[in-house]
């Protein structure tokens, strides 16, 4: 139940982010990526993927922050706009220097 509950809110936030990323980004983006703590989906990425597949968001569930900062790292090079959420993630941009957009539960 918890991971629908934080699966709908981060659809809720990928939409409004979509909509903030008017037309001042840059062309070169293609899409959005959610960097989203393992931990934070208890119940694992089949009950939060298929919520998030709709919104054609790339997901990741990093198990660490040093794994976070890879996939932002990644993500960012393939121009994805960027969301996170969770502890790890947040420290994982804030060490990287990455632009990203954070969600809070």
């Amino acid at each position: 139940m918890l991971a629908t509950g934080i699966g709908s809110a981060l659809a809720a936030g990928v939409v409004a982010v979509g909509g903030l990323m008017g037309s001042g980004t840059n062309s070169h983006h293609t899409g959005t990526a959610l960097v989203i703590d393992a931990k934070s989906a208890r119940d694992g990425r089949e009950l939060v993927a298929p919520r998030l597949r709709e919104l054609d968001a790339e997901l990741r569930l990093p198990r660490s922050a040093s794994e976070a900062a890879t996939d932002l790292r990644y993500l960012a090079a393939q121009g994805y706009r960027l969301v996170v959420s969770g502890p790890d993630s947040r420290a994982a941009a804030t060490a990287t220097g990455l632009h990203v957009t954070t969600l809070r539960r």
